[in-house]
């Protein structure tokens, strides 16, 4: 193995045990802010509104005081259920959108093909 960190070919294992290492401290820092994102969502003309966290746990809903006077109990459940499942949807957007985000920067604006040919080439496979 050559001398100051290099090898495989001459590459430098230590800067890039060192990227990695500020890769993955981003990635933790990308998961603790995304976790203090919310999604909000209405159903039923805003009769049922319910708001989710990063985790997709549901931290508020709200229900229009009128729907509450119809006594239509499974038409409440009904839309209680649609309101968390669409802001749980609204999550999954938020976070495939920042997951592609946070990839694209982290491997510095390059997309998944070109860090698959990368690789395949670092591992003696197309260049």
């Amino acid at each position: 193995m050559a001398q100051g960190g290099a090898g495989l070919g001459g590459l430098n294992l230590e800067a890039i045990m060192k990227q990695a290492q500020a890769i993955q401290q981003s990635f933790e820092n990308n998961k603790a802010k995304l976790k203090q994102e919310t999604a909000t969502a209405s159903v039923g003309g805003n009769m049922v509104t319910a708001t989710v966290d990063g985790e997709k746990n549901l931290k508020e809903i709200k229900i229009a005081p009128e729907l509450l006077e119809d006594g239509d109990v499974s038409a409440i459940e009904d839309l209680v259920v649609s309101a968390v499942n669409s802001a749980n949807a609204e999550m999954d957007k938020k976070i495939e959108s920042n997951s592609k985000a946070f990839i694209g920067n982290a491997l510095g604006g390059a997309n998944l093909g070109d860090m698959a040919n990368m690789l395949g080439g670092l591992l003696g496979g197309k260049k």
